[in-house]
């Protein structure tokens, strides 16, 4: 494929897969956030497609089409790059309904990993947007929309807006959180366990895919008190699946030790490196183009420092398309 192709017909996959997360994040939002019940039987209407069931999450969040909260932030995380380069290519002004659907179904998703990456990836675009002339005024005018928006909510329910506002703003503050949330009692217990794994294997860990056998003996009291989950699912033999280990890199150090660690770390640093060094040797879309890699990779690079798998399929179509780029811009040289 010409890079022109990749970007349009890979963008254009992933704007119609939002267009459904959107629809079903909007109705679904209107009934768990705003209380708008009677929206449910057309929300219930998804039940219909083969991909999706109608699930509404208990403590006010929203999941859209995918099981719960986090999946829906990691996909977000996967397709943010993609859908603020419309700005960057399209004229007209719908070319920013995708990032402003993206910010919204993160928003309410109520994803803490999912806000403070997302919010990231935004800031790189948007140190982009301000480097380039052209799109310079987008900035002002962002701020300027958000602070109308935000006031025109303050003027129609100012108290909900706030409380609202200040339920995200608590939810990031991990430390507090730790002694009131059993998901990160959890989270951060196994990865407490996965370094002390590490510790007694550290240079070639204990093997990959042993991580579970091993965490189970260094799971630490204050992880395990009073928190259902390690009874539940963790340390219950009957359990068939496998304790996740919420981490990639601290599953790494247990697994494959330091030597395993460092490879990983060398394979995400030259990505990461080769991706900024083609986007300074391109034009056009092939430059859009390594943008959209770099805001993709760093949102997801960091998106594994609370999942343990390397299922992140947009990583390595990054990194499939970082090969083509590369092989090209080679081409090109030798021709020259």
């Amino acid at each position: 494929m010409e890079v022109k192709e990749m970007l349009f017909k890979i963008r254009k996959v992933f704007l119609y897969s939002l267009i459904i997360a959107s629809v079903y994040g909007f109705l679904e939002t209107l009934v768990i956030v705003f209380g708008f019940r009677i929206f449910y039987p057309v929300l219930n209407l998804f039940d219909y497609f083969p991909f999706s069931e109608v699930h509404l999450h208990p403590e006010g969040r929203i999941s859209s089409v995918s099981y719960e909260p986090p999946f829906l932030a990691i996909y977000l995380i996967s397709i943010a790059g993609w859908m603020f380069s419309y700005i960057l290519t399209n004229k007209k002004p719908t070319k920013f309904l995708p990032a402003i659907a993206v910010l919204l179904l993160t928003y309410f998703s109520g994803s803490r990993t999912g806000l403070i990456v997302i919010f990231f990836q935004l800031l790189i675009f948007a140190i982009f947007l301000y480097k380039d002339i052209r799109f310079k005024t987008y900035i002002k005018k962002a701020l300027i929309g958000f602070a109308v928006i935000f006031a025109v909510l303050l003027a129609f329910n100012g108290e909900k807006v706030i409380k609202s506002v200040a339920a995200k703003m608590e939810s990031l503050d991990f430390k507090n959180n730790l002694t009131k949330s059993v998901s990160n009692q959890s989270r951060f217990g196994i990865q407490y366990a996965s370094i002390q794994v590490f510790k007694e294997n550290p240079v070639a860990g204990v093997g990959f895919g042993q991580q579970a056998y091993h965490n189970r003996t260094h799971y630490p009291g204050w992880a395990t008190k009073n928190n259902y989950e390690f009874k539940l699912y963790y340390k219950n033999k009957k359990e068939k699946t496998f304790p996740p280990g919420y981490n990639l890199y601290t599953r790494l150090l247990a697994e494959t030790g330091f030597v395993g660690f460092m490879l990983f770390l060398l394979l995400l640093y030259f990505s990461l490196r080769e991706t900024i060094i083609i986007m300074k040797n391109t034009q056009n879309e092939e430059k859009i183009l390594t943008i959209i890699i770099l805001i993709t990779l760093i949102g997801l690079y960091i998106n594994w420092l609370q999942i343990d798998t390397f299922r992140m399929y947009v990583v390595w179509l990054c990194l499939a398309i970082l090969i083509q780029l590369r092989y090209k811009l080679k081409a090109l040289k030798n021709e020259q």
